[in-house]
């Protein structure tokens, strides 16, 4: 078939010789497996969070005891250090964050005088923010129990408090999880959005080449032979996906077995979901190259298509962050439905429950192909 010809030269082209299989498979591939590990080391690690408690009474060792319960934090307890030594400590890197309990935290509470524990950070990250809003719910029901012992017996009874505070640890009614099948890449799709955005950019340099064919003639002495459109565009497909797979399969084994990092799933999944993506990228960048006229317009593509598509559809952080109307605008990417199988399958999912994402990746491939090579002509050649 011609499309094989065209495949086997553009593979002949990428890794044909040592230096092409060195700089354009290797090389990119052991980068990213380098960044993926790295990355994957810091998602592991929780935030330090120091807790100091200045006040001997009952409702400040509940707080403290009910921060040390956090289970998304490293919460150490410290008994020596100084308000002033915790904000250093945060200061100097040596935690996240601190939490100050001042004195009479307890007695305050029983009198109805309003009292806050102290909180210390760098900035304003999500964790943070959710760390101040937890310290916040514990503070609020130590001090609507405080309240609601007093105006039941006018005193402040500690032992009535105790009673209750303990009955709250243990409520009549617990909520229990629903098996809902969704794993943790959706809420941190960061390791996975740098593999896929690492995909598309190597789909891309298909582009180079098809731009290299059309100045310096070669599309349209193909378009002399007896070939058609869909020959061309299918060959430049198959040829990069299959160099594609190949620095695919590297970076996958490199990250799995010598990095050890995995989004909960096997080796084997991983590589089926990203296969197909890697379809549906490759179409898209045989769509992009017959719009493509020059090196000037090729140089753009990363910002124009790569990169935004990325941040809308959650390559970087949570989609649940972005506007509703950029949400809807994220069904129209790859890279959601390809972070949304793989939280499936980390979930506990298996292959059938991914059926619809893996078939809108093929359908999205197939449209971008059959677009590519209704608009792929050697006749519109670049210009200045």
């Amino acid at each position: 078939m011609p499309s094989l010809h065209i495949a086997a030269q553009l593979i002949r082209r990428t890794m044909g010789s040592r230096r092409g299989l060195i700089m354009n498979v290797c090389i990119p591939a052991i980068f990213l497996a380098i960044i993926s590990g790295l990355f994957s080391n810091l998602e592991g690690q929780k935030a330090v969070i120091l807790v100091q408690n200045a006040d001997s009474g009952l409702l400040g060792g509940y707080l403290a005891s009910a921060l040390e319960k956090e289970a998304l934090y490293d919460v150490q307890l410290e008994v020596k250090l100084t308000e002033e030594e915790l904000k250093n400590a945060v200061l100097d890197r040596k935690a996240d964050a601190a939490v100050y309990i001042p004195e009479e935290y307890t007695q305050k509470l029983l009198q109805g005088i309003p009292v806050e524990a102290g909180l210390y950070r760098m900035n304003e990250q999500l964790w943070s923010a959710a760390l101040e809003t937890s310290l916040a719910a514990e503070a609020n029901k130590l001090s609507a129990s405080a309240s609601m012992v007093r105006a039941g017996s006018g005193t402040a009874d500690l032992t009535k408090l105790k009673e209750l505070l303990d009955a709250q640890e243990t409520p009549t009614i617990v909520a229990k999880k629903a098996g809902m099948k969704l794993g943790d890449v959706v809420s941190n799709p960061l390791m996975i959005g740098l593999i896929l955005m690492f995909l598309m950019l190597l789909a891309s340099q298909s582009i180079g080449f098809i731009m290299e064919d059309r100045e310096k003639r070669t599309m349209a002495r193909m378009f002399t032979a007896p070939l058609r459109a869909i020959d061309i565009a299918i060959g430049n497909f198959a040829g990069s996906m299959l160099v594609g797979t190949i620095q695919l399969i590297i970076v996958l084994s490199l990250t799995y077995f010598v990095f050890g990092y995995s989004p909960g799933i096997s080796f084997g999944e991983l590589l089926l979901v990203l296969e197909f993506f890697l379809l549906a990228a490759v179409g898209l960048a045989s769509a992009v190259a017959g719009l493509v006229r020059n090196s000037t317009q090729l140089s753009q593509i990363n910002n124009l298509v790569i990169t935004p598509t990325s941040i809308i559809s959650g390559c970087f952080f949570p989609i649940s962050m972005l506007p509703d109307f950029m949400q809807k605008m994220a069904n129209f990417t790859p890279q959601k439905w390809a972070i949304q199988a793989i939280d499936h399958l980390g979930g506990g999912g298996n292959l059938s429950d991914i059926g619809l994402q893996l078939f809108i990746l093929l359908l999205f491939a197939s449209v971008m192909i059959a677009f590519g090579s209704a608009v792929l002509r050697p006749n519109q050649s670049s210009k200045s």
